[in-house]
């Protein structure tokens, strides 16, 4: 059986009570119930539901009568039988009806009014929703019964079609409005006795007559009002709850029944609320008792069925030990044997998984220590090839050289530059599997990005003949992406086209945006030589190597790449056909929501960093112009403070000839020459014994003596946050290495320029309080005191 109903309140409480104490006595019957809460739609989805499950009866209390009309005769032609409780639909197509009579109800309360008020009153009827049935019928009644009390006025009606809660300023309003009502008949006992409230509220409730419906017992309810004195009269109107489980009974085991099927009523006034109220509290009571005995019989049922099942159970398994005890007697003898040896064995498999774990330790260790040592010297790498490349650079600036020279030395640069670009990867793919590499993604033009890193290879296009485009529909792209990381993704795809396309070939970079996944994509498609399928499948794999081709590499690029890329939330693809070239797809989400909150910078983005743009290019024999500047300026002094007397010496070399030079081994004394000699300038490593370069320029940049000298640091540490921090220590410049020797020398001539500017700007005479803006706080204490 199921049942529908289509609200919960006190009333159907007691409905949905009655019907469970009834289903006690018929444990054959699966009850399924289902409350639509007052919404039509939830309703006819519930009863589409129990059908579909498979029901034997439908039993359902309509919300709205009109609504629930079409899903009431659909269950009916099915051929299911259908009890309508309490409410009517709109069509005669059911089995039967169980409920109240609303319309002798409504005629009963005209009637009781009418006795009691010697046939004259002035009424307000407060109406439920009048898509139900019963407000229907209850109002029809009501009109029908005061038609016969000529001196009996309908003043007005109100609808309560929500919360009563949000009624009542309605309610109110209607009772300013006719200040002659002396009766309020109400639907519910609920609607007379908000109106009780109200009429309190306004000092009316002693001269007005309160008459609801329902009479349900308990604290709280309608026969409890009465009891009161809140109100003057109640009609009882039975739930039937009981009652439609007998019916539904009847109904599928084939017996005689009525189709419809009225309830009683009478009027519960102050002369018999109390007997009446006791009564059903007595009522009440037994029927807990029996509700009571009821569950304990079906508590003692339960244990009875599991003890039952359970003492087979043990007989059975009784049966079976007796039986497998005598095949298990005959083969003890061999099996203690058998477990003697096999606990030797299990012994020295013991031993011998802690030899191996212990090994293993040890292995791992040992790796550790490999892995460490490999990443330190990868790191210490970086100084001596600044030394190289810086020499070369001197060198071919001299302009002194023969041809062969020259190409000897471009050799030289090349392998060096190369050999750079693989200690970078290093440490990067060191740092992915350490968990280190940390993402810092701002928003950039993506399409201005790719651009510039396409056109960074015009030149070596040009010089071998091959065709370079860029394709994008979209003028402008803001994506959020981590410049530093995404450049050297593009440029080993790019590097890899150039290394495996032919002089005449072609390549083509592509950028399209997929509105249905929300990406963007970057293509970088050749038409070179191409991969064999074997060696597509494993392109990605860390230091694999195709043995298709003669040109060798790290196995590192694509690994890396597709981890940076991955970082990114995004994915990197590969076709490839063998003598038809290759395309890459770099598919990057659009937004942000894909990275953390710590992964995001707000920071602008740099240009392409001499590591990545110097490093690729160079390595393929682009020329990079290289001059010395010819000006000498003996006058200013620069301090060197570098640890690595190598790299100090090469920088006294180059600068010797333009500057007085004095050097430092580090920090400490760095900081006494300092003071000592109040040099023009300092060139300072950050990573040197004493103090490092971010201590020793805070100290310098805080004191008056030394505040105005700028400070350009060199480190080989070149992450954003490190730049950052280097820079608000007051650092003037903050360079990576290996730097740009011509690069270095620009920027320390135009921060010496600067500070001539300045010695020029403040050298006439000045006044006090006439010093102006636009330099630093030391500055202005200085020229004050001065």
């Amino acid at each position: 059986i199921g049942f529908s109903q289509c609200v919960s309140d006190p009333w159907r409480d007691v409905m949905n009570r009655e019907m469970f104490r009834e289903l006690a006595f018929h444990p054959e019957i699966e009850f399924k119930f289902q409350s639509a809460n007052g919404f039509s739609d939830v309703q006819i989805s519930q009863i589409q539901n129990m059908v579909a499950e498979g029901i034997d009866l439908l039993i359902v209390a309509p919300n709205e009568s009109q609504r629930l009309t079409a899903i009431v005769e659909e269950v009916y032609k099915k051929g299911i039988p259908v009890i309508l409780i309490d409410r009517k639909t709109d069509s005669e197509l059911y089995t039967a009806y169980i409920g109240g009579d609303n319309y002798e109800i409504g005629k009963t309360a005209a009637a009781y009014i009418a006795d009691q008020l010697g046939g004259k009153a002035n009424i307000i009827e407060l109406q439920m929703m009048m898509t139900i049935s019963p407000a229907i019928e209850r109002d029809r009644g009501f009109v029908e019964g005061i038609k016969g009390f000529p001196d009996m006025k309908l003043l007005d009606k109100l609808e309560v079609e929500g919360r009563i809660e949000a009624e009542t300023l309605a309610m109110e309003n209607q009772m300013r409005r006719y200040p002659q009502a002396n009766v309020i008949f109400g639907q519910t006992d609920v609607l007379a006795e908000t109106a009780w409230g109200i009429a309190r509220k306004l000092g009316r409730e002693k001269e007005m007559f309160f008459v609801g419906i329902d009479g349900i017992p308990g604290t709280g309810q309608g026969i409890q009002a009465v009891e009161d004195g809140v109100l003057n009269a109640s009609l009882l109107y039975p739930t039937g709850g009981g009652e439609a489980i007998k019916l539904a009974l009847s109904i599928l085991n084939g017996l005689p029944f009525d189709r419809v099927n009225r309830l009683q009523t009478t009027v519960i006034h102050p002369g018999n609320a109390a007997i009446l109220h006791a009564q059903m509290k007595k009522e009440a009571s037994l029927q807990e008792s029996i509700d009571k005995q009821i569950k304990g019989l079906q508590e003692l049922n339960t244990i009875y069925r599991s003890q039952r099942v359970y003492i087979i159970f043990l007989v059975s398994i009784l049966l079976l030990s007796l039986f497998l005890g005598a095949v298990l007697w005959q083969s003890l003898k061999a099996k203690q044997a058998a477990n003697q040896n096999l606990e030797i064995k299990t012994q020295e498999a013991l031993e011998h998984e802690k030899q191996i774990l212990q090994m293993s330790d040890e292995l791992q260790q040992v790796t550790q220590a490999k892995v460490d040592f490999f990443t330190n010297i990868s790191h210490e790498f970086r100084t001596p090839l600044t030394l190289i490349l810086g020499y070369l650079e001197g060198i071919q600036a001299t302009g002194a050289l023969g041809k062969e020279a020259k190409q000897d030395l471009g050799m030289v640069r090349k392998n060096a530059l190369r050999l750079l670009r693989l200690v970078n990867q290093l440490m990067d793919f060191r740092k992915i599997e350490s968990g280190k590499m940390a993402v810092r993604a701002s928003e950039n033009d993506l399409v201005v990005f790719v651009r510039e890193i396409v056109e960074a290879y015009r030149k070596m296009a040009d010089k071998r003949n091959i065709q370079l485009d860029f394709h994008s529909f979209e003028p402008r792209l803001k994506v959020w992406f981590d410049v530093n990381m995404l450049d050297k993704v593009l440029f080993n795809l790019l590097s890899n086209a150039f290394k495996f396309t032919p002089e005449g070939g072609k390549i083509q970079v592509a950028l399209v945006v997929d509105p249905i996944a929300d990406k963007v994509i970057v293509k970088v498609e050749d038409n070179g030589r191409g991969m064999s399928a074997e060696h597509v499948a494993h392109a990605f794999e860390r230091f694999y190597q195709g043995t298709t081709y003669k040109t060798k590499g790290t196995g590192l690029g694509l690994s890396l790449s597709k981890e940076l890329v991955g970082l990114h939330g995004g994915t990197i693809q590969l076709w490839s056909e063998r003598g038809k070239g290759s395309r890459f797809e770099v598919a990057l989400p659009i937004g942000n929501t894909h990275f953390r909150e710590d992964q995001l910078s707000k920071q602008l983005s740099e240009g392409l960093s001499y590591d990545e743009a110097l490093l690729q290019f160079e390595e393929e024999n682009l020329p990079l112009p290289l001059e010395v500047p010819a000006e000498k300026n003996l006058e200013k002094t620069l301090l060197l403070i570098e640890d690595n007397e190598d790299l100090r010496q090469f920088l006294k070399k180059q600068f010797g000839k333009l500057y007085q030079i004095r050097e430092a081994a580090d920090g400490n004394s760095g900081l006494d020459m300092a003071y000592e000699e109040v040099p023009d300038l300092i060139i300072a490593d950050i990573s040197m014994p004493g103090r490092d370069g971010l201590t020793l320029t805070k100290i310098l940049k805080a004191d008056l003596r030394t505040s105005h000298i700028p400070i350009v640091l060199l480190t080989a540490r070149n992450t954003m946050e490190q730049k950052i921090e280097g820079i608000q220590t007051g650092a003037d410049a903050y360079l990576t290495k290996p730097f740009n020797l011509i690069f270095l020398s620009e920027i320390v001539k135009n921060l010496l320029q600067g500070r001539g500017n300045l010695r020029d700007r403040f050298g006439g005479s000045m006044q006090v309080g006439k010093i102006s803006g636009g330099i630093g706080d030391m500055d202005q204490q200085f020229l004050k005191k001065f």
